[in-house]
């Protein structure tokens, strides 16, 4: 059997009872970060608990689940996923494997930043149009597609919330986060008005969030600290929205 826990945003404490009872009856723990930086605390309390010691998956070995079927045939598998289960493709895929395999499979909610940062930010959910991503830039690699998407859903008077790239694929290399100050920087270069006004969120759900809102210039210049980072660019303000923002 395999199941898939949300962890939530915060630390250990953002676990739901289903979630500590799945952890008391697994035979094996398994954790990813290429989605999210997990909580070091969630790892350490995952295996005082559960006494086992969680093992951290690459992107290949969730992409390509071959050990995690294997396994599930036999044994209680769990994996640990920072936020709701599913809000990856990845994570999708791994359950249609597991019908595939007919293994039997179940999936533990939890908060997503999905949903969480525009509630934090006092942002209505209804107003949002698509979800983007800004990738890290490789070489030549600068996809304009993201940028498309801001522009289409402002044109549409909807918000946006973007998302922001991790590079995390292998447990054994350090991870490396976009900040919001980069993205920021690539909305510049995009030819975003450094006037235009956004908000960003760091650390959502966790002791130490912190929220911004100001011109893209300014961002541009703003440390917000340690990751995960995301930012939002407001389209048409309701004034609650409005009011909310600029307290911040």
């Amino acid at each position: 059997m395999l199941t898939i826990i949300g962890l939530g945003l915060g630390g250990p404490n953002s676990i739901t009872m289903d979630g500590v009872i799945a952890l008391s009856l697994s035979d094996h723990i398994f954790y990813e970060t290429y989605t999210s930086p997990i909580h070091s605390e969630t790892l350490d309390w995952v295996k005082l608990k559960a006494q086992k010691e969680p093992i951290h998956l690459s992107r290949s070995q969730v992409e390509e689940p071959k050990e995690i079927i294997e396994l599930a045939k036999e044994k209680n598998i769990s994996l640990l996923i920072v936020g709701d289960a599913l809000s990856a493709t990845t994570h999708v895929s791994l359950l249609l494997e597991c019908k595939k395999n007919d293994i039997e499979c179940q999936v533990i909610h939890n908060a997503s930043v999905l949903t969480a940062v525009a509630g934090v930010l006092g942002l209505q959910h209804y107003n949002f149009g698509p979800v983007t991503t800004l990738v890290l830039p490789e070489g030549d690699y600068r996809p304009t597609s993201p940028i498309d998407k801001i522009k289409a859903n402002m044109k549409n008077g909807n918000h946006t919330l973007v998302l922001l790239d991790i590079k995390a694929d292998q447990p054994d290399k350090e991870p490396v986060y976009m900040t919001a100050s980069q993205a920021a920087w690539q909305l510049i270069e995009a030819k975003l008005s450094g006037e235009i006004k956004i908000a960003a969120a760091a650390r959502v759900g966790r002791e130490d969030q912190k929220l911004w809102y100001g011109k893209i210039k300014e961002l541009a210049k703003t440390d917000l600290g340690k990751a995960p980072h995301s930012i939002v660019v407001p389209a048409k303000l309701h004034f609650t929205e409005r009011e909310f923002l600029e307290s911040l």
